[in-house]
This record gives structure tokens, C-alpha cells and sequence, in this order.
């Protein structure tokens, strides 16, 4: 059996992270069995080398990163989701795949949760259990975290700009994703591929947060990101 370990499930998304909602949604596509645990964020490191979530284990051996992970359950279990997809398909599917995890991540995500002090305030409880609340210490540790978090946002170059800009970043992007995905069903046609794995988890991330951010109701205005997003939710249940 594979365990999947991340941060925890909030706001209906199997995790508050896009990485483990990302290979959460895989597996839950490609239909192969797996559990989900919790890891605590004070044995992290020594859990992963790059201290970091997704992680899985797989029958005693351990794999990290979200795409090195679909990878792997790929070349171990069939590619049940992309084989019949071209190469200029899956040239196109990578080249959004990056776009979104590269750039969209910084700027719809990293930016408004650790960016924003009101934001971060309803962000931070959400690494607790349901009906805990944050400890003093783990409040402390998790302030830490955010200027560790920051100064990557800022070698990344999205943390430098100002927030006008991070808007008009997202809002440039959201706009490739919805004209590229127009009427079709799912990201590359009436089927969906691991790129909608990626896709899907992002834009909840986004556009599904409890907060209220003009980068969340840009998200919602688009209204066939939306319907493609209920309908991935429809089928999946994830």
C-alpha cells in the first residue's frame, strides 16, 4: 500500500498544500490505492531530505517531489492517464504544468498566504487539526517559517514585486490557462491527463481559500475554470 504524507486536509481540498493535493488527485485519477497521513512538521526534516511534502512511500521505498513522485507511479503501475497522448500533447502539458507550478504557485499562493497579515492570520490556524488551536511555541516556530518562506519568495523574484503586480502576474496566467482550456472537457481534451492533476489542485488552491483576496475572485470569474473544476470534483471526488 502506498502512504501518501502531508500537511493536513482543510477548506474541502485533501491537503493545504497544492504538491500533496497534486498527488493526492493522481492517484485518486489513476484509481491506485493509497492511504494519507499527517507528517509533523517537527520531525519533517528528518523525514525528508529536502524537508519538504509530498513524500510517499511505496512498498518500503520512499520517493519526494510531487513530479518525481507521478513519475514513479507511472513507470511502477502503467501510465493509466497519458498514453494516448501525443508528444507535442505532453510538450504542451509540461509547459502549463511549469507555468503553473513555477509561477502561478509564487503568486496565487506563496504570496497571499505569507504575504498578507490578515490572510496569514485565518492561513496559520489551518496547519492544526480541526477544533486545536495553535500551541505558543508552534505559533512561534511558524513565524520563523514565514521569513524563511519570504526570502525565497523573494529569490524567486515574485516576493519583490508589489502586490499590483503579483495581481496582474496571476490574473495574465489565469487567463492563458482559460483560454488554452476554452470548451474542452478537461486540460488536452475530453479526457483527463496527469496535467489535470496539477491544474485542478492549483486553481482550488486559489480559487477554494477562506479568504477573501481579488486574486481568488479574479479565479472565480473564470467561469470556465470554475465549471472544469467542478466537473473535475464531480468525477473524482477530491
Amino acid at each position: 500500500m502506498i502512504t501518501v504524507y502531508g500537511f493536513v486536509p482543510s477548506w474541502g481540498l485533501s491537503d493545504i498544500s497544492p504538491f500533496v493535493t497534486k498527488v493526492v488527485n493522481y492517484l485518486t485519477m489513476a484509481g491506485i490505492p493509497f492511504t494519507y497521513e499527517i507528517q509533523p512538521l517537527d520531525s519533517l526534516a528528518q523525514k525528508s531530505p529536502t524537508a519538504k511534502l509530498p513524500y510517499i512511500v511505496d512498498e518500503g521505498v520512499q520517493v519526494n517531489d510531487s513530479t518525481r513522485i507521478v513519475q514513479h507511479l507511472q513507470a511502477k503501475y502503467g501510465d493509466k492517464l497519458d498514453s494516448h497522448l501525443s508528444d507535442t500533447d505532453k510538450a504542451v502539458g509540461l509547459a502549463f504544468q511549469r507555468t503553473v507550478e513555477e509561477n502561478v504557485y509564487w503568486s496565487g499562493i506563496i504570496y497571499p498566504r505569507w504575504r498578507n497579515d490578515e490572510v496569514f492570520s485565518v492561513y496559520l490556524p489551518s496547519f492544526v487539526p480541526p477544533g486545536q488551536e495553535p500551541a505558543p511555541e508552534f505559533i512561534e516556530a511558524m513565524l520563523a517559517y514565514r521569513q524563511k518562506i519570504w526570502a525565497a519568495a523573494g529569490g524567486h523574484g515574485m516576493g519583490l514585486r508589489t502586490g499590483d503586480d503579483v495581481l496582474q502576474n496571476l490574473s495574465e496566467d489565469l487567463d492563458a490557462l482559460s483560454t488554452f482550456l476554452g470548451d474542452k472537457e478537461y486540460f488536452l481534451g475530453s479526457e483527463p491527463t496527469s496535467f489535470d492533476a496539477t491544474i485542478y489542485s492549483t486553481f482550488r488552491h486559489i480559487a477554494d481559500v477562506p479568504w477573501d483576496w481579488a486574486g481568488r475572485d479574479y479565479a472565480r470569474s473564470k467561469t470556465n475554470l470554475v465549471a472544469y473544476s467542478q466537473r473535475m470534483n464531480t468525477r473524482y471526488g477530491v
